[in-house]
């Protein structure tokens, strides 16, 4: 591709030099919320994306994860590259056994790539319920059914608007009996105290992840009106909530998080240290399939 200028981002990029911690997160801390991007020229983006990332590297994350004391990760497939998995599955061959993957997939890829995949840390199919331009519902569906009939049991990770949808995952609870992870507290507002989610949380049937407190918080950084439904949720059944930064904080145009502000506002939505001990080290273990242990 030379001489091809390549695209230029419309977002802002995240902090170049991560800040240390003052409250380290526990050894053998997961962060389950991020994403790779690039190099464009490498892993062209997809025609029909919504916005366009800096690229952003595995070896810049591996920084963030030093300085805020992340031992494990889960790269999720962004909607810029489409079913198009090459740099998240690379990232994982880069990155080994401390890395998982959540991927989105063309109802036409094979057994065998399945399998190569989950050899590689894919524990899950992610479906955007926000955007769903890329696939759809009963696409994924589909294929969670193919991966059990070969022995592989992912989970069904689900970018969603519940407020504006209460009733979405109701909806597809009805369809799979596949565990579903709802991304970024599902962008419910902060003062909702009573939502389906709590009810499907409670039950053991859903999964939520406390990340990315920008996309629905109504105050600027440090999002202080998000620390009530962080425990609300976590309250409702402490082993189903999971932590993550959304690394590189895609689509924001005022400035990106510190992701040591991120880690240290887990302390503050979760004052109980075996909670945070959940949230961090035992409930990712189970969901992705790492060991207990403690990574040192």
């Amino acid at each position: 591709m030379t001489g091809v200028a390549p695209p230029r981002a419309d977002c802002d990029p995240p902090p170049r030099a991560p800040r240390r911690t003052a409250q380290r997160l526990p050894a053998g801390s997961c962060d389950a919320h991020l994403h790779v991007f690039g190099p464009h020229a490498r892993y062209p983006l997809h025609a029909r994306r919504n916005y366009t990332p800096h690229e952003c590297s595995l070896t810049d994350y591996r920084q963030v994860m030093e300085a805020i004391g992340v031992d494990r990760a889960v790269l999720v497939q962004p909607s810029v590259y489409g079913t198009d998995n090459s740099a998240m599955l690379d990232a994982l061959r880069d990155g080994g056994p401390a890395f998982r993957g959540v991927a989105v997939l063309s109802p036409d890829t094979d057994d065998a790539a399945l399998r190569d995949m989950h050899a590689l840390g894919v524990r899950g199919l992610r479906l955007n319920l926000v955007n769903p331009q890329v696939v759809s519902e009963p696409e994924v569906l589909a294929l969670l059914e193919r991966l059990r009939g070969l022995g592989l049991s992912w989970h069904l990770q689900v970018l969603a608007d519940l407020a504006r949808d209460p009733d979405a995952l109701l909806s597809l609870c009805d369809k799979t009996d596949a565990p579903i992870v709802v991304d970024h507290v599902g962008k419910l507002p902060p003062a909702v105290r009573q939502h389906p989610l709590y009810g499907l949380l409670a039950s053991g049937r859903c999964w939520v992840k406390l990340s990315a407190p920008y996309r629905c918080s109504a105050e600027a950084t440090p999002y202080r009106d998000i620390a009530g439904l962080a425990r609300r949720l976590a309250d409702a059944n402490p082993a189903r909530v999971l932590w993550g930064t959304d690394w590189p904080h895609t689509e924001l145009h005022s400035g990106t998080p510190d992701a040591a502000l991120l880690a240290e506002l887990l302390h503050s939505w979760l004052p109980d240290a075996a909670t945070r001990e959940r949230a961090c080290i035992t409930n990712p273990a189970r969901l992705y399939e790492f060991p207990l242990e403690a990574t040192q």
